[in-house]
């Protein structure tokens, strides 16, 4: 695979896994018990459901690329910053950056929600995220699979932002990525990206099989205030 070529993949709906409801309550806040969700809210989650189904446009683009000098910072092809990401990589020869998005439509339905219905807002919102995570989780998994091939595996994602990557290195992502241009993700001054369901990501390439790609995160997250973490983390 030639390193300097960025890669384009689109996904059909019947490619990505149906929604996790319980995953969209969580992001929506709903973190104990079911009994807090109401007939009339779970109603209203059925609509938006409905409403909202054939909006999402699920992209990735991405690079394989050789690990930088072992001796420098997070052995990433720009100075990461991150002890927690060195730790990740320790082992690893190659890495893959991605960016993905799941499109521009849900950002503007939940814009309309916000002036008429802010349940819908914040159910929408979270079905965004749940459906960009998953789209992630289905690109991992395409490049675990392609890697088999070459009896190569790879480490779980890490993205700018999480534990100690600082958020600025979106910057450097996009420089090699040019998402913008392949798959219509901007960055604004602030590092927020547009779409807002967008996501980047780095993992490893290695020789050994890791001991998990899909660990729950929140356990290494220091963010133990997040009020997404999900509950029987510490």
């Amino acid at each position: 695979m030639n390193e300097n070529t960025v890669f384009v993949k689109k996904y059909r709906e019947n490619e990505i896994l149906p929604g996790n409801e319980s995953e969209i309550w969580r992001y929506a806040g709903f973190l104990g018990s079911s009994s807090e969700i109401d007939g009339e809210l779970k109603h209203t989650f059925n609509e938006v459901q409905n409403e909202i189904g054939g909006m999402f446009s699920y992209k990735v683009c991405y690079r394989r690329m050789k690990i930088a000098d072992r001796k420098k910072d997070a052995s990433l092809p720009f100075l990461a910053g991150s002890k927690a990401l060195s730790a990740l990589l320790k082992d690893c020869d190659e890495i893959i950056i991605f960016a993905a998005t799941v499109g521009l439509e849900i950002d503007r339905y939940i814009a309309k929600q916000q002036k008429i219905s802010p349940v819908k807002a914040l159910l929408s919102n979270a079905y965004g995220a749940e459906r960009i995570e998953n789209l992630c989780d289905t690109f991992c998994e395409d490049i675990k699979n392609q890697l088999q091939s070459e009896n190569r595996f790879i480490t779980r994602r890490f993205s700018p932002g999480y534990g100690d990557f600082p958020l600025e290195k979106q910057k450097e992502m996009f420089a090699l990525l040019d998402p913008n241009r392949q798959i219509g993700i901007s960055l604004n001054e602030s590092l927020l990206m547009s779409p807002s369901k967008s996501v980047t990501a780095i993992m490893g390439i290695k020789n050994e099989k890791c001991e998990s790609t899909s660990a729950n995160k929140c356990n290494e997250c220091s963010n133990k205030s997040c009020v997404f973490r999900k509950q029987g983390n510490k």
